[in-house]
């Protein structure tokens, strides 16, 4: 693979900045100047200073002329569930806003606190008993809500590969369908 250009490293940036910057002021196209504004304030807030979450760049491999990039999730109260010592699984928690026209499929996840990571729904029968399993995709509806909570969907954070500390910051990857890569940084919480 070659090294990008600065040129098609600030095209890629600038395919996620400009259309959050557009749902953000609430116009389905920003003019340039306040392009710009959004992308200078963009700079300058981290996703964990100013609580937003963006989705990754796209892959520098792309041509500009790619279709434009897909809208963003919100996301708020990502959170890990703090576990004891020596416990090898926890879960991750959050809510994802989808403000497109689309639905949004999460195909996967990952992070480097976690041998692997999977996406799971928990269901209850007849009797009332409730049991968890795996699922390939979740989807954020069109205009709609996704809640990844314990009792519902979330995501399972398998073979933790360290002890989680009450507080620290941990970096999840979430894997979307046909667009980029949402990074999601997720304070651990007691339960």
């Amino acid at each position: 693979m070659s090294k990008p250009t600065p040129l098609l490293a600030a095209l890629a940036l600038a395919a996620v900045l400009i259309p959050a910057a557009a749902l953000r002021a609430g116009q389905a196209q920003s003019t340039q100047a306040q392009s710009s504004q959004a992308q200078s304030s963009q700079a300058q807030a981290s996703p964990a200073q100013s609580g937003q979450t963006r989705a990754a760049p796209a892959p520098a491999n792309l041509a500009p002329t790619a279709s434009p990039a897909r809208p963003l999730l919100n996301v708020q109260g990502a959170g890990v569930v703090a576990v004891p010592p020596g416990a090898t699984e926890t879960s991750a928690v959050m809510i994802l806003r989808n403000p497109g026209a689309q639905p949004v499929v999460l195909t996967g996840a990952q992070t480097a606190v976690a041998g692997h990571a999977m996406l799971m729904t928990t269901r209850r029968d007849a009797q009332g008993r409730s049991g968890m399993s795996a699922v390939k995709t979740l989807t954020v509806p069109a205009r709609g809500t996704l809640r990844l909570e314990p009792s519902g969907d979330h995501l399972m954070l398998m073979g933790l590969k360290r002890t989680l500390k009450v507080g620290e910051t941990v970096r999840l990857t979430l894997r979307v369908r046909g667009g980029p890569p949402l990074v999601v940084n997720a304070v651990v919480r007691k339960p």
